[in-house]
């Protein structure tokens, strides 16, 4: 039998885990960012004793690990190995997860995960292990796998406050040592306590990764980004290499280009850079694809998040990406490479160019331009000198006639990848190097392909390309037939799809049969037509065979067809949405994402854009980007959207699914600005159309976007529109009852608190005879209507509807969490109804907190509950906790400058009326005067919200004795306010006693006293201003 598997390392990894596990449990500083229970930090300490050097002695909880490691490992590796596998791709499988704890012993963020999470510890391993898990061969992936298990069973094991946890085993090696704690014994009787405060905690993947990045600000340690090529095996040494390597590694160089034509190489060197600095131990090697600004941002963006960078969902990705790179440039001095490979343009690259200390890019173009001129260090990438060209046909094909690879090098120009692909061709066609030669020189022109810009390459180069993956269609033909039909399937997906590559879990998932697309395609790969990437996650091939293959095969309309047809299939087979994989359909939406944005970039990929499939792959994925809090992404797929509108008409079915899902995702990244456009443009086709119902869906979308813009008016037109619509049309009750529901809501924000009642108790009624007394329709009705009932004092029944909303929340699981928040939130606010301030304060804090826990930091209702919460601390006099969780708010809408939603304006009048409470006048009036610009881009002139801000900053004004920009102010105000809501409202005659008591204060008595003697309604200068006059500059 073979020698066990070593597992020196890997005990001592764990053990090292649980080292540091121990030091975070037991330091001051890192023991309240775990939040462990008391018994827990004992065990820990006790863990920790363990841990001290103890001579030469072995520890003992190092050699328990150890033991018990080596007889799982062997068991499983000897399955293994029975079933063929070798002992050299196993222990490739235990190094991997040996650096793997090593790297994760080495971030803070995610042992103080570890140490509050134990339980969950399977779970994260798996998916910090995911990037090593490509490293090893395909063969022992199951055996790492089980690797995974072990290792983190045994953690968990031995980590306090898991379920697992191995009191007798702990004791056991206790026994003897002096520090062992009284803990350990209480540590059983409370282990009861412990689990049940775990099992409150958050388990997912996403609440993990919050958690550890949550108070994250340095870069990580360690970054490899983005799939770039293998270095090929027998790389030829290029000219003008050293003069790379020393531009990058010695002299530092912030930017640097390598030119050249297709197929000379120039992504190999750049492959070849980014190797050495990986095994160098940069922190920071990314690989963008950057043939599109949308593509390159598109990358930059998932590093963002790779690298932590808290990416809210209504935050655009390119204003992440800005963000990133405003924090690498102001990053310590470190060694990190981005190399941007295949720029087509140089103006994609404005404002997304790395900067900082020890930040080098290298970018690879066909591009001849003054790039000295521009900032960049040029290095011009030839072909192969003559020799080295001749040397690489002899030794990989066997054949010393150098003659003969003279004239093919002669033939091909000495362009590396041809010549690379006649070695291949040769060697596996069974040709002698003259043979070879007569095929090429003999073969049609026909098959050459055409030159693009910067392209100088001889007509021969297309011919080679065309005999590589001929001859390797006609071997499987004549072996094995049923293969070739898999083969061109390939070739087409792979020469159509994103130039960066396919992920290789989709081809091998497509086929009924993976085994044979697996042998297919390492068939096609030994014969140098397709390429791994470094990670193995994609398949590519060279982008002039690509060229060669769409250009003599989809001259056949038949051919293209089903080409297109497999790239339909393809990615539609997707697998976005499997709740068993949160993680994988995460990492597919966004490499659907990325093979949308290059069908859209690339010429040769339109065709795809014309297949209705592709509608359906767009829709789906917009939708599974809103599903999956990843709105934000897409803002790049519009480019997508817009083409395939233009392709099949405004009008047409297909193109109006893609806007309104288009829409629909800007709406949930809250951008109604962007999104209300769509759906009236939208709304005009369908009603056009007589389309009754998609008229009724789109009036309450749009009435949606509308609330969100403050346009209250307008929202309940549409809604109320819209309910007329499907009480015509449409037999589905639950439709007609949640827009009445909106709409009962809508009121309430528009003032009409009597219409609310009205309708939402007519509303409630129905709920309960069609859909149920119970069902979460129903109890969304009743708090909405507990809302109405506390607006017009109705105290007592909106307490009695909430109780019974509670009561039900307590019983069903079918309530969502959202609506049970909302019922916590409306029991707060009638104990504030009933002056109960500080019970409601407490349940609303509980509220906030509870939604701290399960809702991503994204989340409108997080908004909702901090600005409900402000409200009730400014109410109690707290003003300054009033105005901190204000300014949180205010700081969720960085991103939105220059946008005037409802709760933009709302949050900012608010915030500088805290500012102004606790003595911060200046700090308001500026705010004020920020937001008032603000509103007179988006808003009328007799706007309220306009109107209340000219009221505000008069009263402001006057207080920091600056008496006449506060009159021009509050005359605007008045002069507005008694045209909009009469000289009798409230509002209109607090802002003329204001005016008033101005004119007052600097000595215009006669002004003053007019206004208390004449009414506002009767004089003329104030009755008959124009919408202009109110939109004048006020001189601040």
């Amino acid at each position: 039998m073979a020698d066990p598997l070593s597992l020196a390392v890997l005990s001592a990894s764990i053990t090292g885990l649980l080292m540091r596990g121990a030091a975070v449990a037991v330091d001051p500083s890192w023991s309240s960012a775990a939040s462990l229970p008391g018994e827990a930090v004992n065990t820990w300490r006790s863990i920790w004793s363990l841990m001290q050097a103890r001579g030469g002695q072995e520890n003992p909880l190092e050699a328990s690990i150890k033991a018990r490691l080596q007889e799982q490992v062997d068991d499983a590796s000897e399955r293994y190995e029975l079933a063929g596998i070798s002992r050299f791709a196993l222990a490739g499988a235990v190094t991997e997860m040996e650096v793997a704890l090593t790297e994760l012993s080495g971030d803070d963020d995610a042992v103080v995960e570890a140490v509050r999470f134990p339980d969950n510890f399977e779970t994260y391993l798996r998916r910090r292990t995911a990037g090593r898990r490509r490293n090893v061969e395909a063969a022992a992936e199951p055996f790492f796998d089980d690797l995974t298990r072990i290792v983190a069973d045994e953690f968990i094991r031995h980590a306090p406050g898991s379920r697992a946890f191995d009191i007798a085993a702990l004791k056991q090696l206790l026994a003897g040592q002096e520090q062992i704690r009284a803990g350990v014994e209480q540590l059983q009787g409370a282990q009861a306590e412990t689990n049940e405060r775990l099992t409150a905690a958050a388990t997912d993947i996403q609440e993990i990764h919050r958690a550890v990045t949550r108070n994250q600000s340095a870069l990580p340690t360690r970054i490899r980004f983005g799939s770039r090529p293998r270095v090929t095996s027998g790389f030829v040494e290029r000219e003008g290499q050293d003069e790379l390597f020393d531009a990058i590694f010695t002299h530092a160089e912030p930017r640097t280009v390598l030119t050249g034509m297709r197929g000379c190489g120039k992504t190999q060197l750049a492959a070849a850079v980014a190797a050495k600095c990986e095994d160098e131990g940069w922190p920071i090697v990314a690989w963008i694809n950057a043939a599109s600004r949308e593509e390159l941002v598109a990358d930059l963006y998932e590093l963002a998040l790779r690298i932590g960078m808290d990416a809210p969902k209504d935050i655009p990705p390119e204003t992440i990406v800005r963000r990133f790179l405003d924090q690498l440039r102001s990053a310590d001095a470190a060694d990190r490479l981005f190399v941007f490979d295949n720029v087509e343009n140089l103006d994609d690259l404005k404002g997304l160019t790395p900067k900082g200390s020890g930040v080098r890019v290298v970018i690879t173009t066909t591009r001849h331009l003054d790039w000295d001129s521009l900032g960049w260090l040029p290095l011009k990438v030839g072909v192969f000198d003559r020799e080295q060209s001749i040397t690489l046909l002899c030794q990989r094909t066997g054949d010393t006639r150098r003659d003969a690879a003279d004239q093919i090098a002669e033939a091909l120009g000495d362009l590396p990848v041809a010549v690379t692909q006649a070695a291949a061709t040769a060697k596996w066609g069974g040709y002698t190097l003259p043979d070879y030669l007569g095929r090429l020189s003999n073969h049609p022109l026909e098959s050459s392909i055409s030159r693009l810009e910067g392209d100088d390459y001889p007509e021969a180069v297309g011919v080679a390309l065309f005999m590589a993956y001929e001859q390797a269609l006609e071997q499987l033909r004549t072996q094995h037939p049923q293969q070739e039909s898999i083969a061109i399937s390939l070739l087409s997906t792979i020469s159509l799809l994103a130039a960066s590559g396919v992920p290789t879990r989709w081809l091998f998932n497509f086929s009924d049969n993976p085994k044979i697309v697996r042998d297919v395609t390492s068939f096609l790969i030994s014969r140098s037509i397709f390429q791994k990437t470094h990670d193995s996650r994609k398949i590519f091939a060279h982008r002039l065979q690509c060229q060669s293959f769409r250009e003599n095969q989809f001259g056949d309309k038949i051919v293209e067809t089903r080409a297109v047809n497999t790239v339909i299939s393809l990615l539609n087979n997707a697998r976005i949405n499997d709740p068993k994989n949160i993680e994988e359909g995460r990492e597919d939406t966004l490499d659907l994402v990325e093979q949308l944005q290059s069908i859209t970039s690339q010429y040769y990929s339109q065709i795809i854009l014309s297949h209705p499939g592709i509608v359906e792959v767009a829709a789906r994925t917009l939708n599974h980007l809103s599903d999956d809090w990843m709105p934000q992404v897409a803002f790049s797929l519009d480019k997508t959207v817009a083409k395939i509108t233009r392709i099949l008409g405004r009008t047409h079915h297909y193109s109006l699914i893609l806007q309104n899902n288009l829409a629909s995702a800007y709406q949930d990244a809250g951008r109604p600005d962007l999104a209300s456009p769509i759906f009236k443009k939208n709304l005009l086709v369908y009603v056009s159309q007589q389309n009754s119902m998609e008229v009724s869906g789109t009036l309450n979308n749009l009435a949606s976007s509308y609330e969100s813009l403050g346009m209250i008016d307008k929202a309940i037109n549409r809604q109320e529109r819209s309910i007329k619509v499907l009480e015509t049309t449409s037999q589905d009750s639950a439709k007609i009852l949640a827009v009445k529901i909106n709409l009962g809501d809508s009121y309430m924000l528009a003032g009409g608190f009597d219409d609310s009642v009205r309708l939402l108790e007519s509303t409630m009624k129905e709920c309960r005879n069609d859909l149920g007394p119970n069902t979460p329709e129903t109890i969304r009705c009743k708090i909405k209507l507990s809302m109405a009932y506390h607006h017009v004092g109705q105290n007592t029944k909106a307490l009695g509807l909430l109780k019974e909303c509670a009561k039900e929340a307590a019983r069903t699981t079918l309530l969502d969490k959202v609506l049970c928040l909302t019922i916590q939130e409306g029991l707060a606010s009638c104990n504030l109804a009933a002056g109960n301030i500080s019970e409601a304060i407490q349940l609303q804090k509980a509220a906030l907190s509870e939604g701290e826990r399960i809702l991503p930091a994204e989340s409108p209702t997080l908004f909702e509950l901090r600005t409900n919460l402000a409200v009730f601390y400014s109410k109690s006099g707290e003003y300054r906790k009033s105005a901190s969780l204000l300014e949180q708010n205010l700081a969720s809408f960085a991103h939105m400058q220059g946008v005037a939603t409802s709760n933009v304006i709302e949050t900012r009048v608010n915030l500088a009326y805290m500012y102004f409470l606790v003595g911060r006048q200046l700090e308001a009036i500026e705010l004020n005067k920020n937001t008032l610009e603000l509103c007179k881009i988006y808003m009328d002139p007799l706007h309220p919200s306009l109107l209340s801000l000219h009221h505000n900053l008069a009263f402001e004004y006057f207080s920091t004795k600056q008496i006449n920009k506060g009159i021009s102010h509050c005359k605007l105000a008045l002069q507005g306010r008694s045209r909009i809501l009469g000289t009798r409202h409230p509002d209109t005659l607090e802002t003329q006693i204001l005016l008033a008591v101005a004119y007052r204060a600097a000595g215009r008595i006669e002004d003053a006293e007019k206004l208390f003697e004449t009414p506002s309604d009767s004089e003329e200068d104030e009755q008959n201003g124009t919408e202009e006059d109110l939109d004048q500059e006020t001189g601040d």
